[in-house]
């Protein structure tokens, strides 16, 4: 009888611990670059700036869904914000299923880049690389920064994951995801991919979960023709009726490619205060 309780107890431990999502070690890769997540490994570059203390600012930067080119201004927009700033960690992060220009691939699935991206997986999985960088360098404050898909995740992460992270700019956003979908779909009527069904989580439907000690700056360019900034402003609204801390900057003349803009780094400066 013994004998058969002590089978049905590890049968259920083992059973129970199966049913948990599995966090896949990086095997041989620089944690330093590398973090672990239920997706596998995703790839990050580190950029530190003078006078570090036990406990910097930590800013994550997120790049866009980059339909024609290996994403690496993640990286020089971290660099920038690093050597820009004191007492603060940059990181530019490789989002899932993407290539960067030097070779490094983060585990996950890319997609289309029609949007189809956003998905609870990918998003937990930025989220749990964000909690080990937080684990790693003990910030006595987090910032979010996002440009185009990556602002429409940064959303999606204060919405779903309201107290990971302290402040989140927002760059660029689709942040209507069907409305912008159906946007592009009009500007490109010949790729019907912009059609197909997703599973992507779009900010607006999370935006009343945000966290009301969140300060969220949003920023887009008066004339993008990518994601229209009347997408920008919307989230703003459904933001600032919620009372949460937030501000909309709309840089005029300016079209999407906006990230390495001045305004970016200035509000980014602001946010960290040092």
């Amino acid at each position: 009888m013994l004998r058969l309780l002590v089978t049905l107890y590890v049968f259920i431990v083992v059973t129970v611990c199966d049913a948990q999502p599995k966090t896949t070690a990086c095997a041989g890769k620089d944690s330093m670059h590398w973090a672990p997540t239920t997706l596998g490994c995703l790839h990050f570059n580190v950029y530190k700036s003078e006078g570090l203390t036990n406990n910097p600012t930590l800013v994550i930067v997120l790049h866009g869904d980059a339909p024609f080119n290996k994403p690496g201004y993640q990286y020089a927009t971290a660099k920038i914000i690093a050597g820009q700033n004191k007492n603060t960690i940059a990181v530019g992060m490789l989002r899932p299923g993407y290539t960067d220009p030097d070779g490094n691939r983060s585990a996950g699935t890319r997609g289309l880049t029609t949007g189809d991206n956003y998905t609870p997986e990918n998003i937990n999985a930025i989220a749990e690389v964000i909690a080990y960088l937080k684990k790693l360098y003990h910030p006595s404050k987090t910032i979010l920064a996002g440009h185009s898909g990556g602002s429409a995740i940064t959303a999606d992460i204060i919405g779903v994951q309201p107290l990971l992270v302290d402040d989140a700019v927002i760059v660029s956003c689709p942040c209507n995801v069907p409305q912008w979908r159906d946007f592009m779909s009009k500007k490109q009527p010949g790729y019907t991919a912009w059609r197909n069904a997703v599973s992507s989580i779009s900010p607006n439907t999370v935006a009343d979960k945000v966290d009301k000690h969140t300060k969220v700056v949003i920023i887009s360019g008066s004339d993008d023709d990518v994601a229209p900034t009347q997408l920008s402003v919307d989230y703003y609204n459904q933001l600032k009726k919620r009372g949460i801390d937030c501000k909309l900057i709309q840089i005029p003349g300016e079209k999407h490619e906006i990230l390495l803009h001045d305004t970016v780094f200035a509000t980014i400066k602001t946010l960290i205060g040092h």
